[in-house]
């Protein structure tokens, strides 16, 4: 398991964890007893988990309240609550944490769509529509460049949009997209701090699930929370 903690200025911290393969299948379609265990044993609070559909949607839990926003459709969940932890699943996509001095969280999950349907500046709007305070961010393990062939049509689309810094070759000399880089650049222009970066590539590094390179179905994930210190 990975992980990244920072303390807060009124003397709480943030707590991010990334699992691996060896934490076992956090897909949220795994068995569910088993998948709260494996959950509970990282934090034993309540954890918001979403239904992923590669879009822009951002989930509210304070808006919603837990029980509705845990399982409902988006790519991004935002709360002040102290209470109960957020997550997203990954085999590939780009994990994203946020917060604020103020303890506003947010868990991202980007892929190429959601990339290029704004779902990280959803997010963070949302964040800072009730808590303008500094914001920073944790990116966790994705696929690398080196690994993601990418269609020349969609990267010429997604690098009008987004800037050169996605476009990218494979380790083979393909054309390739680099999700890292567009979400960095996202960060920068959006004026948050890249407090931490895991570089992993999930598709290199057995380590991880990969649903391109491998084929898998299994997930891990990527949980924040704010504890008391």
């Amino acid at each position: 398991m990975r992980t990244f903690d920072r303390a807060l200025s009124d003397g709480r911290s943030i707590r991010v964890r990334m699992t691996e393969r060896s934490d076992g299948d956090f897909s949220i379609t795994s068995d569910p007893t088993e998948l709260e265990s494996r959950r509970r044993s990282i934090v034993d609070r309540p954890w918001v988990w979403l239904d992923q559909v590669h879009g822009d949607r951002c989930v509210s839990v304070d808006a919603l309240g837990l029980v509705a926003a845990t399982g409902a459709q988006g790519d991004a969940a935002v709360a002040r609550s102290a209470d109960c932890a957020l997550s997203v699943q990954t085999a590939d996509c780009v994990p994203v944490a946020l917060w604020t001095e103020g303890g506003t969280i947010a868990a991202v999950h980007i892929g190429w769509r959601g990339l290029e349907s704004g779902v990280l500046a959803a997010a963070i709007d949302t964040v800072r529509a009730g808590d303008n305070r500094p914001m920073c961010a944790f990116i966790g393990p994705s696929i690398g460049p080196e690994c993601y062939a990418f269609g020349e049509e969609e990267l010429d689309r997604l690098v009008a949009d987004l800037g050169p810094s996605l476009r990218s070759v494979t380790h083979d000399g393909r054309p390739a997209l680099d999700v890292r880089a567009g979400v960095r650049s996202q960060l920068a222009r959006l004026q948050v701090e890249v407090a931490g970066e895991d570089d992993s590539c999930t598709a290199c590094d057995e380590r991880f699930h990969s649903h391109r390179a491998r084929a898998e179905s299994e997930r891990q994930a990527m949980v924040i929370w704010i504890e008391d210190t």
